[in-house]
């Protein structure tokens, strides 16, 4: 009788990075056992099937780092979760290939055993990410009570479906995230972290892929970088009002569907979208803005100054400026204070507004 094998324990080289992203989430400084959602984390991170099969479900890097810092900003508890007091030290697991600093939740612990055992049925011969992703989305607490484990209750707040998640993993046809305007899939994928402000220089380009900035918890900050892109997908040389107030609809719509990305660090009461808030109840949305403006059918005349001039005057004073770096605190003027300026003067926004409004100003 042939001899059972034994589970492939050697990590490949996107599993060792994963790790290292994942007590990176986990606070390497402060000792925290690495749990699922830490390794959920680190997946997200790294490159390859895994991490794409999460990106296009919607739980790119950016957005399960929101959700994970939004938590513990908010003190939410941890204790009973994802098994974790059976911690389970990491040479137990990955043997030389562990550290002896490093510890995981019982749970964690079960989708890395989880992960070498499939690894071994696939004779593979070391296991990697996809291994790794299939145990976490498949990992069961083992006791009967059917509790998930901390990665599919992140994955859960953020609207994303594990079974999505495998079906995507399957090479299957990727299911749609909902029923978005086309016209802002451009904005979605840059809040989402799929792609970036092409406008900035190439190094502050990578800084911002680097940090993963959460745009929804900044939106006056997030207006004034798709201004200039809502001028750009339009094809016109230079930055109006009118891309100003496509930008305030634009970002608001999108982030109606991510709440998660909206909701980190977001202040009681929540009136950073009160400007974007107002133009909704006059019934203007950013499908019917850019209609009139692609078809000319609302002539317009030059804005009273530069659009730049309301962005900044927007943003101040003690704002971050509209070209503030990723690490600008978070507090935000939001897009009230915007909306107002651009209604109060003669602007091509208000133009529209007052040609486009069906429902009156109160």
């Amino acid at each position: 009788m042939e001899p059972t094998k034994e589970p492939v324990r050697e990590p490949d080289w996107t599993v060792v990075g994963i790790l290292g992203s994942a007590r990176g989430a986990a606070g390497a400084s402060r000792g925290e056992a690495i749990g699922t959602d830490h390794l959920l984390a680190g997946i997200t991170a790294s490159k390859g099937a895994a991490c794409q099969a999460l990106a296009d479900a919607g739980a790119t890097r950016t957005a399960v780092a929101a959700l994970l810092r939004d938590a513990r900003e908010r003190g939410i508890t941890r204790e009973g979760a994802d098994d974790a007091d059976a911690i389970v030290a990491s040479t137990d697991i990955l043997g030389d290939d562990g550290s002896r600093h490093t510890r995981f939740t019982g749970a964690a612990a079960r989708a890395l055993t989880s992960a070498m055992e499939r690894a071994r049925r696939e004779d593979a011969k070391k296991f990697g990410a996809v291994h790794l992703l299939r145990a976490l989305l498949e990992e069961d607490p083992g006791d009967g009570a059917g509790e998930r484990n901390r990665a599919v209750v992140l994955l859960a707040a953020g609207g994303v479906s594990p079974r999505t998640v495998l079906t995507l993993l399957d090479g299957d046809t990727p299911h749609p995230e909902n029923d978005l305007d086309p016209l802002l899939h451009p904005t979605r994928d840059v809040l989402l972290g799929r792609s970036h402000y092409r406008h900035k220089a190439l190094w502050k380009r990578w800084l911002l892929k680097r940090v993963g900035v959460n745009w929804a918890s900044r939106p006056a900050w997030w207006v004034s970088m798709e201004t200039h892109e809502q001028a750009r997908r339009l094809g016109h040389d230079a930055v109006g009002t009118e891309h100003i107030l496509l930008a305030v609809l634009a970002t608001h719509e999108v982030v109606l569907r991510y709440p998660h990305m909206r909701d980190e660090s977001a202040p009681t009461p929540d009136t950073r979208y009160a400007g974007a808030e107002r133009l909704a109840r006059m019934g203007l949305d950013h499908a019917t803005v850019h209609s009139a403006l692609t078809t000319g059918r609302v002539p317009l005349t030059a804005d009273a100054r530069p659009a730049e001039q309301y962005l900044d005057e927007a943003a101040s004073p003690g704002k971050p400026p509209t070209d503030a770096p990723p690490d600008a605190p978070t507090t935000d003027p939001g897009t009230a204070p915007l909306v107002d300026l651009l209604m109060k003067e003669d602007t091509r926004a208000r133009q529209l507004i007052e040609a486009l409004a069906t429902t009156p100003d109160h």
